[in-house]
């Protein structure tokens, strides 16, 4: 059990080291940062050690006179009257004009200025009428004077009754016959109909969304997925995809394996080797450690040493690497 616990202490302390692990560089500007601030503490505290002690202020005779007449009216209670005037606030109230709203027929889309303000419209709402109108906007039912911004449920009440749309403005109802719409064509289809194999490494997104479930979302992660891999090497890669279902596994296949673009495991750089979804960090570093120490890597087997690498991730990575 001693070698056990011997162990995990050694396991313990690698991960501490790992945690607080900085590279030569940084740890020679914290070291510089750290004198620099000691350095300054200690002037600091030096400088503050020899400032010379503050002189007591004597008062004048008018100073202490004056302080001893304040004192005397303070304890008589006696205050002098403030300067400063006061001034009640006053209420204001202002007297609002109003005038009934007019009643009589009206177009919105021909109506001026003077009938749309003796309706009950404001001026600021009859500018945007005619900034509407001026636009090419115009008014097709009576309804659509809801849209008027600034339009209340009173004014509304007021106004629907009085809008008389011109015949010209309204829509023309004109229903297609049943006989074009049985023949009119429709839109075909551009999906599979049949169960088709489509090859995971050359397929576009064109082809992809042909298959029925896939769309754009799906066919570009799946396109973005195998431009970060290099390539698939299973179709149950596609798994690794949020939310792919799985009955769409058998629309897929994988057709010759040497497209798959690989890492030279023994001269790829940390930032290379940190570009492949299934390499992290840790696992880069410890490959570059063994390079440093032990030379190239032959093979996967070389890795299993590590703690790093489980047997998932090295069946991951048999695709992806190379060693010469």
């Amino acid at each position: 059990m001693n070698w056990l616990n011997k162990r995990k202490n050694r396991l313990f302390l690698k991960q501490i080291k790992d945690l607080f692990y900085l590279p030569r560089a940084d740890r020679k500007v914290l070291l510089a940062f750290s004198l620099c601030l000691a350095v300054l503490t200690g002037a600091a505290l030096l400088y503050l050690t020899h400032l010379p002690a503050e002189k007591g202020y004597l008062l004048t005779e008018a100073e202490r006179r004056h302080y001893q007449e304040l004192c005397r009216s303070l304890e008589t209670g006696k205050e002098k009257p403030s300067r400063k005037k006061t001034f009640e606030k006053k209420p204001y109230s202002y007297a609002v004009a109003t005038t009934p709203w007019a009643s009589f027929p009206f177009d919105p889309n021909t109506a001026d200025s003077t009938q749309l303000l003796a309706l009950g419209f404001a001026p600021w709402q009859v500018r945007n009428i005619y900034k509407y109108r001026a636009k090419g906007g115009r008014f097709r039912q009576a309804e659509e004077i809801r849209k008027i911004y600034g339009m209340t449920g009173e004014l509304l009440e007021h106004l629907m009754p009085l809008v008389r749309i011109a015949p010209k403005y309204q829509y023309l109802d004109t229903p297609a016959e049943e006989s074009e719409k049985q023949h009119s064509p429709k839109n075909p289809s551009n999906k599979f109909t049949e169960k088709t194999c489509v090859d995971l490494n050359t397929a576009d997104t064109a082809l992809l969304k042909r298959i029925p479930g896939i769309g754009h979302g799906f066919a570009s992660q799946i396109v973005r997925r195998r431009r970060k891999l290099g390539g698939y090497a299973s179709v149950e890669q596609l798994k690794e995809i949020p939310h792919f279902p799985d009955s769409l596994l058998s629309w897929f296949e994988i057709g010759d394996l040497k497209s798959i673009q690989k890492i030279n495991i023994n001269k790829a750089t940390l930032t290379e080797m940190r570009r492949h979804p299934y390499l992290n960090f840790y696992q880069c570093r410890t490959i570059l450690e063994h390079r440093r120490k032990y030379g190239t890597i032959k093979s996967l087997n070389d890795l299993s040493l590590y703690e790093e690498f489980t047997a998932k991730d090295l069946d991951r990575l048999t695709p992806y690497l190379r060693f010469q």
